[in-house]
């Protein structure tokens, strides 16, 4: 009889199988998913901060002062200052390396010079500088590069417009790097900005994640296939149906939910006292650990999006003219080049006014630089009112360019003209103080799909058509 009975496959042999098995599937699958994921979204949160760091550099360099430099290979006041700037952006934002350099040919050969490069104290003031020197303006870095980059760092030096992103391997390791050309107003190329972060912390944080999720993950496993193998064996049926039951509900309540309190299993009436209401208390106590482990991914996605929000609003800021809040040179930069990409495909239609307003330095020189931006910021609105439906941005001291669009490229002369009459017609009022008596010279250029080849030679026209206008009325002043 007994060997009749005798189960020649036992359920539980067959779960423990069965459960390696799907333990380990699981394990790499979910392990391979989440270094995937955690990867990618370490590498866009570098991205992101990288690409911050380098907007807010490129806000603060004086491309005439840094040509000087290049050229004569002697610091200025401005070159001090700028290296002041890279030194703290170095040490606040924890960059690996944070470099302005040089690309140049000279005899065929592709080489790149130091300008300036931020540096630790430790690095600056000696306490680090052991096998490599503090480098120094005019210093030669070639050496240092791998090879090729020298001539792939000249071609981009000169051809590219955006931010270049790529994994270098160098004498100082394996970095995230960054590197942008630095362009004058002229849009002629400078030098190149180059940050780095190093992609050791990245892997060691990846590392740890992987260990502790891949741990967590297969525990979890574990202990729910040995909960279960001590279940099959009591065979109690109709425990086993209740905690269907309560399996079922589960799964219908948890099922695309999105609040984590809501992940917390119920043992409705599973009281026997056994180990099937063990193991039912066991898996409530999983379903607890599943939320606390949801609510952790949780806040690291909230800290993530803080942290890309910050980034945002740095960018933002560097955007906005700080005296006048209308958009700065770097965003009519960005403008231009959606600008040229809508000439590329053939859908452009615009005009650009390029407005320089008159006196700014008499003003500044005769009743103070408090006056001059009064002065400024009243013209600035005057501007705005007149090119309501259009972008200006301040790109000068006294220069604003309006983009006209739409409306405003429809009406533009009479908008023109509004503008004007309504300079005029503060100018001519006798409780105006005479500082504040507005005048500017205006010159608008029209996109012609037959001669314009990008918005450059438009802007241009502007401006030459500005200052005729400017002659203009030098002319009637002196008549």
């Amino acid at each position: 009889m007994k060997q009749e009975n005798r189960v020649k496959n036992p359920l539980s042999k067959s779960i423990i199988i069965g459960g390696s098995i799907f333990t380990l599937i699981f394990v790499l699958a979910i392990g391979s998913l989440s270094y995937l994921t955690f990867n990618h979204r370490m590498m866009q949160l570098y991205t992101e901060h990288i690409t911050g760091i380098m907007e807010l550099t490129l806000a603060r360099i004086d491309t005439d002062d840094l040509r000087k430099c290049i050229e004569t290979k002697e610091p200025t006041e401005g070159f001090f200052e700028l290296m002041n700037y890279l030194d703290q952006s170095r040490t606040y934002y924890n960059m690996d390396t944070c470099t302005i350099v040089y690309p140049y040919e000279e005899n065929g050969e592709y080489k790149v010079m130091q300008v300036v490069s931020g540096l630790t104290p430790a690095e600056r003031y000696g306490s680090d500088r052991k096998e490599i020197p503090l480098p120094l303006l005019g210093d030669d870095l070639t050496p240092y590069l791998a090879p090729g980059f020298p001539e792939t760092i000249y071609n981009d030096f000169l051809t590219r417009y955006d931010i270049k992103y790529s994994k270098e391997r160098n004498a100082f390791g394996d970095n995230y790097y960054a590197a942008k050309t630095i362009r004058d107003e002229n849009n002629k190329p400078v030098a190149v900005l180059t940050t780095s972060a190093s992609l050791k912390e990245i892997e060691n944080t990846v590392r740890n994640y992987m260990i502790v999720s891949t741990a967590g993950i297969l525990g979890l496993a574990l202990l729910f296939m040995f909960v279960m193998i001590g279940w099959l064996r009591k065979r109690i049926i109709n425990p086993l149906r209740l905690m269907g039951e309560v399996a079922d509900d589960f799964e219908k309540k948890s099922h695309d939910q999105k609040n984590p309190d809501a992940l917390i299993m119920e043992n409705k009436s599973i009281h026997t006292g056994d180990e099937m209401e063990a193991l039912a208390n066991t898996l409530v106590a999983m379903s607890t650990n599943i939320k606390t482990y949801v609510e952790e991914l949780i806040q690291t996605a909230i800290t993530m999006e803080n942290m890309k929000v910050e980034v945002s609003r740095a960018n933002e800021l560097a955007m906005r003219d700080s005296l006048t809040g209308v958009k700065s040179k770097a965003a009519y930069d960005q403008q231009r080049d959606r600008l040229n990409l809508d000439i590329q495909a053939g859908d452009a239609e615009f005009g650009i006014a390029m407005i320089d307003i008159n006196y700014l330095k008499k003003i500044n020189d005769t009743y103070g630089h408090e006056k001059g931006n009064i002065y400024i910021k009243k013209m600035c609105t005057m501007i705005c009112d007149a090119f309501a439906h259009s972008p200006v941005f301040r790109v000068g001291g006294d220069e604003f360019v309006a983009v006209l669009i739409h409306r405003d490229y429809e009406n533009r002369e009479e908008l023109v003209q509004v503008l004007k009459d309504k300079m005029n017609e503060q100018a001519a009022k006798a409780d105006v103080d005479e500082w504040l008596k507005p005048t500017a010279a205006i010159g608008i250029g029209i996109y012609d799909p037959k001669i314009d080849k990008d918005c450059d030679t438009v802007l241009k026209r502007a401006d030459e058509a500005m200052y005729e206008n400017k002659k203009a009325m030098k002319a009637c002043r002196k008549e």
